[in-house]
């Protein structure tokens, strides 16, 4: 099965995090086996924002995952296209504010896939099918 992982959960998934959530592993595990694991290239702009502020994911952290997720034959890094583009319009930014959020979001709607997040506010909206 093709899934979107979200930020927080690829991060954990690459880094083996008790975080994630036993069905999300699960899931990301075949999605890999399946070279049908993608992330969207919004994923690495909204991970390089949180090293500059938060740093929840630190500079190392994100290179590593980075050189883990661009050298890999299973995972799908997902340009941002207009047909992604236009899909972040059929989100209320009321429900999902983020705009990194939505953008990932949209990549699950345009590709017709469920996203892998742990995030209440996707999740509460309906508008994208969620494993968690």
């Amino acid at each position: 099965m093709r899934v979107v992982a979200d930020s927080h959960a690829i991060v954990w998934y690459v880094q083996g995090s008790k975080r994630l959530s036993g069905r999300a592993n699960e899931v990301l595990a075949e999605a890999e086996a399946a070279r049908s694991l993608v992330v969207s290239v919004a994923t690495l702009i909204d991970l390089w924002y949180v090293s500059q502020t938060t740093q929840s994911v630190t500079a190392e952290q994100l290179g590593a995952l980075r050189e883990r997720l661009g050298s890999s034959e299973a995972v799908v890094l997902e340009p941002v296209t207009a047909t992604i583009a236009d899909a972040t319009t059929t989100i209320p930014r009321a429900s999902v504010p983020d705009p990194w959020d939505r953008l990932i979001m949209a990549t699950a709607i345009a590709l017709q896939a469920p996203l892998v997040t742990r995030d209440s506010a996707i999740r509460a909206s309906g508008l994208v099918e969620s494993i968690w």
